[in-house]
């Protein structure tokens, strides 16, 4: 069963937010802790949107999506 275009934008962009979160450490500001999906995101967010779409790319490069998902 193939995953409606929303679902697969999900799955594309929590994939990129787990990428991003193993690779860079956590911020601790004062008493707040910050990852660093979350410092991306709301910092540059065109940055984050572009980092998602090359994201895609690589996914579907790597054969993660059927060809009747796309």
């Amino acid at each position: 069963m193939s995953m409606t275009q929303f679902e697969r934008d999900l799955t594309i962009k929590e994939s990129f937010i787990d990428l991003l979160n193993e690779i860079y450490p956590e911020v601790k500001i004062g008493y707040s802790t910050f990852t660093p999906a979350e410092i991306l995101e709301c910092c540059d967010p065109i940055a984050f949107s572009i980092g998602v779409v090359e994201h895609e790319d690589y996914m579907q490069q790597c054969g993660m999506f059927d060809e009747d998902e796309m």
